[in-house]
């Protein structure tokens, strides 16, 4: 594509627009390069953006659609500049044959520049990058836009909140309801090797293509593999989870991001959001449940005893310490993504029901009022038994009562047996009276 276009380089001081001094060539794009430059009208010669843009061809008719691609591109962008996290659209103009647009300077570091350093990213990484980048890709397929260029050059890290900001949208097409442009030139092949789905590079870009895109970058930061290097099936799905240290549940979000067909991919941004939100949610529940009954036990302790109940240990969402200072995040290996994720996991069986976040609250509270109604219970019986034999112990006083009352008093009577002495003088007498 780049080879089509006649660039000229415009020196260093040269003032653009009647106002935007060249400072130095900054890249080059699919359409034009790009200068850093400052506003020479503005009281702090604020530094932007100038990016040119050129027309493959000078013919009047294709300069004619160039110049109307152009405009469009320059209304997307000023609807697009109201997120905190795409840059602005200062001015646009066109000048001798050329046009020119200049936007907010982002000072910060490129995603590319991050990866280049050849560290690993953790899931808690991997996944709060998601988490950022897909609410700007959100936004921006609600404007009815495609960026059509998602890779790490065109992620930027600003350097005074280190929120992730996304550049470049000189590539960009708006959705017409089903019209597009006329010009193949303009609509085919735009994107970058690696980064581009199927469809793309047929010129039939889709919102589900910025994903695939978005994950690629997320697979390229979790493995260390450059995308042209990752290995494809025969089915051309790329196969990249042994080549990482991910939780089955985040590797079923990525893998079903950057499936061959669109059809197979997430539908929005907005899909994969929940997914995420989930994921978190049932790791922080994982977390808090295992950390409760387990406080004096080190991870990997835990880990061994629980028969593969606890299926992974790495760096994820939810960073826990343990003993020896590891960082590290448990999964219940039984949790898998939300329904919208099924299509990804069911080709290899192991589709399981997740619990929703509202679903394990009902859980928490039916559990606590079945606690609670065990111990009122316990309560009761409590009180019933000692009722009873509070009962038991008055009757048994009654009965030893009414004992006393109803025995006679023996008293001594005529017809009673003789003392002991009376029979002792009877016996004499009778002795006395029959001795021979």
């Amino acid at each position: 594509m780049c080879s089509n276009f006649h660039h000229t380089s415009i020196v260093k001081g040269k003032i653009v627009g009647s106002r935007y001094k060249i400072i130095e060539y900054l890249a080059e794009g699919g359409f034009g390069r790009t200068y850093l430059a400052e506003d020479t009208q503005l009281p702090g010669r604020d530094t932007c953006l100038v990016k040119q843009l050129h027309p493959s061809s000078l013919n009047p008719k294709f300069l004619s659609i160039a110049r109307r691609f152009f405009k469009t591109e320059a209304s997307v962008l000023h609807n697009l500049g109201h997120h905190s996290q795409i840059p602005s659209l200062l001015a646009y103009f066109e000048e001798a044959e050329k046009f020119y647009l200049v936007q907010q300077y982002i000072k910060g570091t490129t995603l590319k520049q991050e990866l280049d350093s050849g560290q690993i990213w953790s899931e808690s990484q991997a996944i709060a990058f998601l988490q950022d980048s897909l609410n700007i890709l959100r936004f921006v397929h609600d404007q009815g836009v495609i960026h059509r260029d998602i890779k790490p050059d065109n992620i930027i890290r600003r350097e005074s909140d280190h929120q992730l900001v996304l550049v470049d949208f000189g590539s960009v097409k708006e959705v017409l309801q089903g019209q597009s442009l006329t010009v193949d030139l303009l609509t085919l092949a735009i994107g970058t090797q690696g980064y581009m789905p199927i469809e793309q590079a047929r010129g039939k870009p889709r919102p589900s293509s910025d994903l695939y895109a978005l994950g690629i970058v997320a697979i390229q930061a979790l493995t260390g593999i450059a995308p042209l290097d990752l290995v494809e099936d025969d089915r051309d799905e790329i196969v990249w989870e042994s080549s990482a240290n991910v939780a089955p549940e985040l590797s079923a979000i990525l893998t079903r991001m950057t499936r061959y067909h669109f059809q197979d991919r997430y539908l929005s941004a907005a899909d994969i959001l929940q997914d995420l939100e989930q994921l978190t949610a049932i790791a922080n529940d994982t977390f808090n449940v295992r950390s409760s009954s387990n406080l004096q036990r080190p991870i990997s302790e835990l880990v061994a005893n629980e028969h593969g109940h606890l299926d992974t240990i790495a760096p994820s969402a939810v960073d826990c310490q343990d003993s020896n200072s590891q960082k590290t995040i448990i999964y219940s290996s039984r949790v898998t993504p939300s329904s919208t994720a099924v299509n990804k996991l069911s080709r290899k069986n192991a589709v399981t029901k997740i619990e929703s976040p509202a679903e394990l609250q009902s859980k928490k509270r039916s559990h606590s009022r079945n606690k609670q109604i065990n111990i009122i219970s316990s309560i009761c019986v409590f009180i019933a038994l000692n009722l009873v034999g509070l009962g038991v112990y008055l009757m048994m006083q009654q009965s030893f009562s009414d004992l006393k009352i109803d025995t006679p008093v023996e008293q001594p009577s005529e017809t009673q047996t003789p003392s002991s002495n009376k029979r002792i003088d009877q016996g004499d007498g009778f002795r006395k009276e029959f001795k021979p």
